[in-house]
């Protein structure tokens, strides 16, 4: 038997990109997985109806939630539905974030706050909307998804970076505060991963407008950069994150997944 069989999980921003892969091998673990996103967004909708689909193909159920994370509300509602529709909650993962490229002087105010109440706040609001029901049964698992521009800073990401490292120091501050009592949180900090916001930026970043030319440029760029000889998946973060679930003596780190970009002498 899996050592995640029958879990209840919650994943935020799992609609598409990072979140749909850590979806999707939860459930290959043996996950029942509640997709919390923006489902007012049509396309944000429709991708989520393939995120569902998928988690269920591996024979787990699968349920979506409407979820802005930066309204308190619907990070409880969030909580709420998975207890009342999927019998209960032992994982969340906090995935949910946007990007914003940019130094200080570069990004206004309001693009600085709106990368901070959704990468940091808004993982924040979920965690503490989920921490009373794994507190009251000692039991359960967070992780939280950084970057390792919270670790080492980008200048040109400066609301970013900024949040990713607040994401990795509120990973070990609740780690401290609740592994005395059953509760393990952790965060992975994935990078040169293939997602949508990634190939979003490359696009931003060479003009190129056509997101198919963008996927295959990413492609080339991983297999050419990259030390494996290609680019991170989603499906590599959600193994990670399978992997912290499982590891009942794993707290408070912070564990990078980048396939070796980064390491001196090797790139």
């Amino acid at each position: 038997m899996m050592k995640l069989e029958g879990r209840k999980a919650i994943v935020t921003g799992a609609a598409q990109g990072i979140g749909r892969g850590i979806a999707e091998e939860l459930a290959r673990a043996g996950c029942d997985v509640l997709v919390g996103d923006l489902l007012d967004r049509p396309e944000t909708a429709l991708a989520a109806s393939e995120t569902l689909s998928g988690i269920e193909a591996l024979g787990r159920r699968a349920l979506a939630v409407q979820c802005d994370v930066r309204l308190e509300e619907d990070c409880e509602a969030l909580v709420r539905t998975a207890r009342e529709q999927l019998g209960g909650l032992d994982i969340l993962v906090c995935n949910a974030g946007v990007m914003q490229i940019g130094g200080v002087s570069e990004i206004t105010s309001e693009q600085w706050r709106r990368v901070l109440d959704v990468n940091l706040t808004g993982t924040f609001q979920c965690c503490r909307a989920a921490l009373p029901h794994m507190l009251e049964a000692a039991s359960g698992v967070i992780v939280n998804i950084a970057s390792t521009t919270g670790l080492r800073t980008s200048g040109e990401r400066v609301a970013y970076s900024s949040s990713k490292f607040g994401v990795v120091g509120l990973t070990q501050a609740l780690a401290s505060e609740v592994a005395p009592k059953g509760v393990r949180v952790n965060c992975v900090c994935p990078a040169f991963v293939r997602s949508g916001m990634s190939v979003g930026e490359l696009m931003q970043q060479t003009g190129i407008e056509d997101p198919a030319r963008a996927d295959a440029a990413w492609t080339k760029l991983g297999e050419k950069t990259g030390p494996l000889g290609r680019s991170v998946e989603p499906s590599d973060i959600g193994r990670a994150v399978v992997w912290l679930c499982e590891s009942e003596m794993v707290v408070g780190i912070a564990l990078p997944v980048t396939g070796g970009n980064g390491l001196p002498g090797l790139t």
